[in-house]
């Protein structure tokens, strides 16, 4: 069946299934064995993966494996577990609308699908600028939630201001896309270390689906809209696009984050993402660390209530100064400090001597 673009001045627009529906569109059968199937498939994809990032993030136990509260103290590790949850319990309501033969609220529930993306796209952007300690978590985050709630409105009229509200929802996502692309990669680029390149496979997995999914989206709206293709397909499409955005990216993502604190990679604040010569910002090795462990909210290192060994020294997360002058190891640390110490006892002692040498004299002027 073939179909035209859609006339601005048809009046024959009906509202229902969560939004004002073009009437040169095929009609869309909600009973189609296939839209169940793969609501039923995205459902348990989704509710899996909730549970399992949760065993996963709740049964790791730090770098040094003592700490039974990690992840409880840093619960923003956690945000891609709220993610998958929250789409699982959306794909659940459009699996209840079918026991309810897609009729009345259910019909809307079914097709409101904005509902799972307004909670879950600013989630998962917080999510990633949280795990790579990028600027402006909070912004663009909120600003992706405005993208969506303008797909909100575009979905929610008729044309003329069905497309005056997606041409301004994409002005706001193209802005949040680049200023977002322009952040990560000049972190990445500080991914220089020969520790820190075995980590950059899940991140380059989860950015690709991150950046290509973000743009996936729209563009299926525009080919459907439009019958380039059929709803039916896009529906499909649709499911497979939020389970590799939410569960492959969140599984991806996570294995960054394990591999970040399992060896200790530091991720300083941000340099200008026009600053060239980045030195990779490493946190230090047990050897060099003098025994330090993380603070509560992971975002700084401190002194270990544990004895210090022989030959550990308190040393600077840097490897070098911000000049490329390389600090000196633990050991030669050490033996500056030794030679200090009897410097400070050789002045010690001639300061006693002096001391007796005073008093000798102040008693002799006295007699």
């Amino acid at each position: 069946m073939t179909t035209s673009a859609p006339s601005l001045s048809d009046p024959n627009w009906q509202y229902g299934m969560g939004g004002w529906n073009n009437p040169r569109l095929p009609n869309f059968n909600l009973h189609d064995p296939t839209v169940i199937g793969v609501d039923w498939l995205g459902f348990l994809c989704l509710l899996g993966a909730s549970l399992a990032l949760m065993y996963k993030l709740m049964s790791f136990k730090g770098p040094d494996g003592d700490q039974e509260f990690f992840v409880g103290y840093r619960e923003e590790k956690c945000l891609s577990i709220y993610v998958n949850l929250i789409a699982a319990i959306t794909y659940w309501g459009r699996i209840c609308a079918h026991f309810n033969n897609d009729m009345g609220l259910s019909l809307s529930v079914n097709y409101f699908k904005y509902l799972d993306y307004i909670f879950t796209c600013p989630i998962l952007t917080l999510d990633l600028l949280w795990s790579l300690n990028l600027p402006y978590k909070i912004t663009y985050s909120l600003f992706v939630g405005l993208t969506i709630a303008c797909g909100v409105f575009c979905n929610a009229f008729e044309p003329p201001a069905r497309y005056l509200w997606f041409m301004f929802g994409c002005f706001i996502f193209a802005f949040t896309w680049i200023s977002i692309i322009r952040l990560v990669y000049a972190r990445f680029q500080q991914f220089l270390n020969e520790d820190a390149k075995k980590i950059r496979a899940p991140l380059k997995l989860s950015l690709t689906l991150y950046f290509s999914i973000w743009c996936g989206y729209p563009a299926l709206w525009l080919l459907t809209e439009f019958g380039a293709i059929s709803q039916l397909a896009a529906h499909v499409t649709t499911v497979i696009m939020d389970v590799a955005a939410k569960s492959v990216y969140g599984f991806a993502l996570l294995k960054f984050q394990l591999g970040v604190d399992k060896r200790d990679v530091w991720l300083d604040e941000l340099k200008s993402v026009r600053y060239r010569d980045v030195v990779p910002q490493i946190r230090p090795s047990k050897t060099r660390e003098g025994r330090m462990e993380y603070s509560e909210d992971g975002d700084f290192m401190r002194p270990s209530k544990g004895k210090r060994a022989e030959g550990d020294y308190m040393n600077p997360r840097w490897d070098h100064h911000d000049d490329g002058r390389r600090l000196p190891d633990s050991r030669e640390m050490d033996e500056q400090v030794h030679e200090k110490d009897q410097e400070i006892s050789s002045t010690m002692k001639q300061i006693a001597d002096l001391n007796k040498q005073l008093s000798a004299m102040q008693e002799s002027e006295a007699v």
